[in-house]
């Protein structure tokens, strides 16, 4: 098994009481550190990019949305477990349909990081455009409603969020024909503490009267112990992100730290791909972040 529909990813998670993980790529190494992960663990897994960020508008150099699908797709169709392609969170509807007709398995408009909220109508118009055009290429589509707490790392700042309202959820579903929805239940995007305080009455709630399988972002902002227990619960899947690139950044630091690089060879630090390359150390710590991710989601051994 290596590349897999949504619907089936999905609804197997839910039948089986676990929730995928997504992991968000951001190069070649941490995508094949992911995969890697969930073989060796035996889970289903999602990779994607964020769409917001590959088409940032800072960005030093623009991106081809069609060179990360060829990567991704390449290395899910050679993987052992079953894995799903998504374009995360973009925040440009023309790429989420570009990234629906590339061949995306589902893909997601949400403006999480405009500055200021796009009225629900508006919302709406826009996701029932996406879905009409993803539906027509077999492709599934990820909603959201709510909005998460956003945390900024670098001043400590947080920006409040909006729980999600079941009725208004449910309305938003019906009308939109998306596949999934992702919702705010004390979840909260970039905080890394793991410390947040999940509302389990609002979840199971929201479990009882979507119909359409519900997603947790913000996953590294969720104890261990809150994943098993949401995932028991009904959630299919939840994101991950921040805590990879943390993980990765302080693999490279404690490398940096141990080495003397200026008195090695270049080739053994980066790119020969043995015991003393950076580049395998990150690889590592990406994996063992992963692993032990998966197996809080209650995803070991999942595969099918």
């Amino acid at each position: 098994m290596s590349r897999i529909t949504v619907k089936e990813l999905l609804g197997h998670a839910l039948e089986n009481k676990y929730a995928v993980g997504y992991f968000e790529s951001w190069d070649l190494q941490s995508t094949l550190a992911m995969v890697r992960a969930a073989e060796n663990v035996k889970s289903p897994v999602m990779i994607g990019v964020c769409g917001t960020y590959v088409g940032e508008a800072k960005r030093r150099y623009k991106e081809s949305l069609a060179v990360y699908y060829a990567m991704l797709s390449k290395i899910a169709e050679e993987a052992k477990v079953p894995v799903a392609l998504l374009l995360n969170e973009s925040d440009d509807e023309a790429m989420v349909i570009e990234a629906a007709e590339t061949g995306f398995d589902m893909v997601m408009f949400a403006p999480v990081f405009a500055s200021d909220a796009l009225p629900l109508q508006e919302l709406t118009e826009i996701q029932k455009r996406i879905v009409e055009k993803a539906h027509a290429k077999g492709v599934a589509v990820e909603g959201e409603v709510g909005e998460l707490p956003l945390f900024n790392s670098a001043t400590g700042e947080l920006h409040e969020g909006e729980d999600t309202d079941p009725e208004l959820c449910r309305s938003f579903v019906k009308e939109t024909g998306i596949d999934a929805v992702a919702v705010a239940v004390g979840n909260c995007h970039l905080k890394e503490d793991g410390k947040v305080t999940i509302n389990y009455d609002a979840l199971r709630t929201l479990a009882k009267e979507i119909d359409i399988p519900l997603v947790l972002h913000g996953g590294t902002s969720i104890a261990h112990e809150d994943l098993s227990k949401a995932a028991a619960m009904g959630v299919a899947k939840v994101n991950f992100g921040t805590g990879m690139k943390r993980a990765a950044i302080n693999a490279v630091k404690a490398y940096l730290a141990e080495h003397d690089v200026d008195h090695m060879d270049p080739n053994d630090v980066l790119g020969r791909g043995a015991g003393k390359d950076m580049i395998v150390k990150e690889q590592e710590a990406v994996i063992a972040y992963v692993e032990e991710t998966i197996r809080a989601l209650n995803g070991e051994n999942k595969a099918f």
